[in-house]
């Protein structure tokens, strides 16, 4: 059996009838084929049975538009219902991107609550609100440096203004006048420093800080501050002792001294009158450790991390109390960062001890070993 293509008239009645129309008819033929007798002769014949199958046809296309129909309204269907369900997923992620444009310079506190977003953001909320937390103690750093350095420039200005109107007021002997000049030489000196350290940790800042490179005998450099200091020790009836053989590192060894001018220092300001400072060098694996002691009142736990911080005291109080200006520490801590070293503290309530850690050259001359 075989499909065949045949063309038929719209109406049978009238075959000839140049005004039918013309139609293709498709019909399913079966042929067999036998012998008969015909006519008194054995014949041969083919007999051909046919059925118009153009309704099953029509039901076929008429099906196959409906599917095509079907799955073109599925299709957009699941594409709506995809955008909705990718949309309803993207909305915790939405909502936490709109509380962190929300936050500005002038609600740093602000936090994101990680129990009310989806697991999968909890870890990256958390991770968030860490960093906002490290850029407002920036902040509140910054602002705190800005009041601090205004403070204190204020200070030497207004002592220069008060001395110059006090000086003014009425005539004065020539010696008077002189000690005017050489009390806003003091002031003139104080600023002169200050802005000469701050343009020093400004260079620190902007990784401008590069040391000029040579090899230098620690022990040397620090006994160069230890004479330099000896008369002060001495006023204040402070003993000053060093333990330590002579030792090579590479650096610069001006940076260095002004690293041990002020830990020094800053140990004398602190250390009771009678008592002794110790100063030492340590040979570490990779590290010499010049070591800073001295006896007095300790520091809590919670000020020592932020003790290399600029202007930060740990007693508010004493802020005024002596002629230090509150970012010696701070450049100590830039010094020693620029040579890939590392500075701490430790606090007891024996002493207070500030460890410089100098990078160990890899050669080492070994009669100048520590």
């Amino acid at each position: 059996a075989r499909d065949v293509f045949l063309w038929t008239v719209e109406d049978p009645a009238g075959p000839m009838d140049t005004g039918s129309e013309m139609k293709m008819e498709t019909y399913r033929i079966i042929a067999s084929s036998g012998q008969a007798i015909f006519q008194g002769k054995q014949q041969n014949y083919v007999m051909l049975t046919g059925l118009s199958i153009n309704f099953h046809l029509h039901y076929l296309d008429a099906l196959k538009k409906n599917l095509i129909a079907i799955a073109v309204v599925i299709s957009l269907l699941i594409v709506l219902i995809i955008r909705i369900a990718v949309r309803q997923g993207h909305l915790p992620l939405r909502n936490v991107s709109n509380a962190i444009k929300n936050i500005t310079s002038e609600n740093l506190d602000a936090r994101l609550e990680p129990t009310r977003v989806p697991i999968e953001l909890e870890q990256l909320v958390i991770s968030f609100n860490h960093m906002i937390g490290k850029i407002e103690d920036v902040f509140t750093r910054q602002a705190n440096f800005s009041a601090d350095i205004a403070h204190e420039i204020r200070t030497p200005i207004t002592n220069l203004v008060t001395q110059t109107e006090i000086a003014l007021s009425q005539d004065r002997t020539q010696r008077e006048l002189e000690d005017v000049l050489y009390s806003s030489l003091e002031e003139y000196n104080r600023m002169t420093k200050m802005v000469s350290d701050m343009l020093f940790l400004a260079q620190a800042d902007n990784n401008q800080l590069i040391p000029d490179r040579v090899m230098f005998d620690l022990r040397a450099e620090v006994m160069k501050v230890f004479e330099f200091f000896e008369a002060w020790a001495e006023e204040r009836n402070i003993t000053l002792k060093f333990n330590g053989m002579p030792c090579l590192v590479e650096g610069d060894p001006q940076m260095f001294r002004r690293a041990s001018n002020n830990l020094l220092s800053n140990a004398l300001r602190y250390t009771p009158e009678g008592q002794a400072i110790t100063v030492s060098i340590r040979e570490q694996e990779s590290f010499f450790d010049l070591v800073i002691e001295n006896p007095g009142k300790p520091i809590p736990e919670e000020h020592l991390s932020r003790l290399f911080d600029r202007f930060y005291r740990v007693d508010p109080s004493r802020q005024r109390k002596g002629e230090g200006s509150g970012i010696g520490l701070a450049i100590v801590k830039s010094i020693v960062e620029a040579h890939h070293g590392r500075v701490q503290v430790e606090s007891d309530v024996r002493s207070t001890r500030f460890i410089l850690s100098v990078p160990r050259l890899e050669k080492m001359i070994p009669e100048t070993q520590c």
